[in-house]
């Protein structure tokens, strides 16, 4: 009997988004009590919805459907601001002042390349001159980024210097945070941008992206619990990026198949 990978991908796309939806409320009913103040809750509610939207729009962007950045709307929007409020300003960055207007700019180019509401995105694949193109741009641009992040974060009274290298075990955690915030704050750009002008090596960063935003956030809820703050937030991020991580690995399946030459295909 042959593989219908359709049927599998819509399966596929329809059970994680129940599994996420069921984790979802399960977590916010769970916290919702617990979450301290009435902004507390609010952000916990709204983190909720996103993540859902989130989802949505990963799922449609791994199957190759345009409607995936009317989704991510929403979720960088509600994204962003949390992490301005949880101090993890390189991931507020690139979804208030990148990601956002990405959206609109990827609407405009999967259109050009063949998007409909019924139709999957023509994709692509780099050159091996792209791809030692972007490799080189990653390193220089996470260098930079940790470098720009340990100078912006003022927490603990340190100096730029301590958050940069000290081996203190606050500090070391801290750094910890801004290591993973940094890595995901690059391939988060690259990503988008391979995205938006739908390149199957997207799904490399976004692997990445979403490993490193699991580790982000799982040392964000340590940190706040250790500081008798709540880590309701952090744990719905936790989830939300393991199921991400789920569905990138589906998504480079999928644009591996839909990226390769006609001769390929016909074989």
């Amino acid at each position: 009997m042959a593989f219908d990978d359709k049927k599998f991908n819509r399966v596929f796309s329809v059970t994680l988004m129940l599994m996420m939806a069921a984790v979802i409320i399960f977590i916010t009913a769970r916290n919702y009590s617990t979450a301290g103040d009435l902004k507390d809750r609010l952000l916990l509610l709204a983190a909720a919805g996103a993540s859902l939207c989130g989802v949505a729009s990963t799922i449609l962007s791994a199957n190759a459907r345009i409607a995936n950045f009317f989704f991510g709307i929403i979720n960088v929007l509600v994204y962003g601001t949390v992490c301005v409020l949880k101090s993890n300003y390189g991931s507020a960055a690139i979804n208030l002042l990148y990601f956002l207007p990405m959206q609109f700019v990827g609407l405009a180019a999967w259109r050009k390349r063949g998007g409909t509401s019924k139709e999957q995105v023509h994709a692509r694949r780099l050159t091996k001159k792209g791809r030692l193109l972007f490799s080189g741009l990653f390193l220089a641009g996470l260098i930079a980024v940790y470098v720009i992040l340990c100078a912006v974060h003022t927490e603990n009274g340190a100096t730029f210097a301590e958050r940069l290298v000290s081996s203190d075990g606050g500090l070391k955690t801290l750094r910890w945070i801004i290591l993973v915030d940094a890595l995901a704050t690059v391939c988060n750009i690259i990503g988008q941008y391979l995205l938006s002008t739908a390149y199957m090596e997207q799904w490399f960063f976004w692997i990445v992206v979403n490993i490193s935003s699991v580790i982000m956030w799982s040392l964000t809820a340590s940190r706040d619990v250790a500081t008798g703050q709540s880590a309701s937030l952090a744990s719905i991020y936790i989830v939300k990026y393991a199921f991400y991580l789920v569905n990138a690995l589906n998504g480079l399946r999928i644009w591996i198949g839909l990226s390769k030459p006609k001769e390929e295909k016909e074989n």
